[in-house]
């Protein structure tokens, strides 16, 4: 059984529902942050529950969320809400009814983003031309079809926003996993999946394809979204962390020296007490001033079809040792409730400067306040 966890946190559960995304802003401009998971938003710093919207359940294992993102779309001041699922060919954006029709209960307008994006694992929102303004990007299960990019030109004083679809390549390929980062060191946002990556261009990025380039081995399949693209031991060169998304384990990939220019890993196990990692989070949650891997297993991610399907769930932390060169792990939560759906927040919720947890999964939507 792992180890008691080093950091103490007093957990908060706000509903138990089978959504799994999650997203933190401040919804009604109070100057405190709120969270938004599926049907509901619930406001800080009490998390009191109102309504949202009409969330789908296209059966009995799922609810029909696999992301959620707050930005203000509309330019009114109030941040609005983009969400998608694994089952529908459409991503949909929810405009916040403002001051008046939050204190009201009213339902949030619904709009659409894209249509045609079937087959939908998770997105990502990452800012890929660094104009301030980030891009939509879905991550299709599905390997044989281009992965798209929707840039996102807001609306101003209310008006409507304005959403372009944008393919990588019309070749493909896509896949069960994703992360965005400078793979190759050029200054330059890639896009990282299990097979390969594409090159972020030099130039104006919206005018041409960018270039696919395969891995000599494939980093598996199935990985989770998003995998982290950084350096971890700070050789210079850029890694990959993954998990895998319907299988056990935890992986790093270190990328080695080539002296023919071709970008190849060293594979390292962190961690395989659990299974089904589905999303990684990066950040400084005892706040020593280095950057830890926070993660957890989802439960039930293809209802009783996956290896460890059943197994405790878990949150965990890992802080890289660089004396050892390894990862070690740390307990947040074990068996007792906390799962990881699609999304992981960390972010400090109450104003003590101390990094805290919201995490939706199919086990209940859940805040653990970090307590140091």
């Amino acid at each position: 059984m792992p180890k008691t966890g080093q950091i103490r946190f007093e957990k908060h559960l706000l509903i138990k529902n089978k959504n799994e995304a999650i997203a933190v802003a401040d919804v009604n401009q109070d100057g405190k942050l709120d969270l938004t998971a599926g049907p509901y938003w619930f406001e800080g710093p009490d998390w009191k529950q109102h309504p949202l919207r009409d969330v789908s359940e296209p059966n009995k294992e799922f609810m029909g969320n696999n992301g959620e993102y707050l930005y203000d779309l509309n330019g009114d001041g109030y941040p609005d809400l983009i969400s998608g699922s694994w089952f529908n060919d459409k991503v949909w954006w929810y405009e916040n009814p403002g001051k008046e029709g939050l204190a009201a209960g009213r339902k949030w307008k619904e709009g659409v983003v894209t249509t045609g994006q079937t087959a939908n694992e998770a997105m990502l929102f990452e800012d890929l031309d660094g104009d301030g303004i980030p891009e939509l990007i879905p991550d299709r299960w599905e390997a044989n079809h281009p992965v798209l990019v929707v840039r996102i030109t807001p609306g101003k004083d209310g008006a409507p926003p304005r959403f372009t679809d944008f393919f990588l390549n019309k070749k493909g390929p896509n896949g069960h996993g994703m992360g965005i980062g400078d793979l190759n060191g050029d200054g330059r946002k890639d896009v990282v999946l299990s097979d390969g990556w594409y090159e972020g261009p030099a130039q104006d990025p919206w005018s041409k394809e960018w270039t696919f380039h395969k891995f000599e081995k494939s980093l598996g399949g199935h990985e989770s979204v998003p995998m982290l693209v950084l350096d971890v031991n700070g050789d210079g060169l850029t890694d990959v962390i993954h998990g895998r998304a319907h299988d056990y384990g935890l992986l790093w990939q270190e990328q080695v020296k080539s002296e023919d220019g071709v970008i190849r890993f060293k594979q390292h196990l962190i961690d395989d007490v659990f299974s089904q990692v589905h999303y990684l989070a990066w950040a400084d949650l005892d706040g020593d001033g280095n950057m830890e891997i926070i993660t957890g297993k989802r439960y039930r991610a293809h209802g009783d079809g996956d290896p460890g399907a059943h197994d405790p769930v878990c949150l965990m932390r890992y802080e890289w040792d660089p004396k050892a060169k390894k990862f070690e792990r740390d307990v947040i939560s074990w068996d007792d409730g906390v799962s990881s759906g699609m999304q992981i927040l960390i972010v400090d919720l109450n104003g003590d400067n101390r990094l805290d947890i919201a995490v939706a999964g199919k086990t209940g939507t859940y805040v653990l306040i970090n307590k140091g």
